[in-house]
């Protein structure tokens, strides 16, 4: 009797991981902010349609990369240091990173992200990067000086 309580115990917290999953992925794809997901070395794990459209990258090209590979030089210390502090449970705050488009004719996206330590039963951690977009705001202030 003791084992098949265990079995049942088991199978529901199976569900319920499950279910965590299917939620997180409802929220990538129904945002309209770009997101993305990182594992601690900062490999893209996920990567949302407004991301794709804001950088023009597409998520086959994004996912498995390094997302220092996508974003520009000058961004590169500043999400680092993000990235690490995010894998030891520290909040980072907002990073603003200059992101690459697919395209070398167009202008880079720049990015306001909140870094989140994603503390769940997946066998991989990762960090959620959620997005403003800030280029026409960047675009503003540059005209105005």
């Amino acid at each position: 009797r003791n084992w098949e309580d265990l079995a049942e115990l088991h199978t529901a917290l199976e569900r319920k991981v499950e279910a965590g999953r299917d939620d997180r992925r409802r929220l990538f794809q129904r945002a309209n902010a770009p997101i993305f997901a990182i594992t601690p070395r900062g490999v893209v794990a996920a990567w949302n349609e407004h991301i794709e459209k804001v950088s023009s990258i597409a998520e086959q090209d994004a996912i498995g990369k390094s997302i220092l590979d996508l974003v520009d030089e000058s961004s590169m210390e500043g999400l680092k240091a993000a990235i690490e502090s995010c894998s030891a449970g520290t909040n980072p705050g907002a990073v603003e990173i200059t992101m690459l488009r697919q395209s070398p004719e167009q202008p880079p996206v720049q990015l306001l992200l909140a870094l989140i330590e994603q503390v769940d039963s997946d066998p991989v951690k990762t960090i959620t990067a959620i997005g403003q977009d800030l280029t026409e705001v960047s675009a503003m202030k540059a005209m105005n000086e």
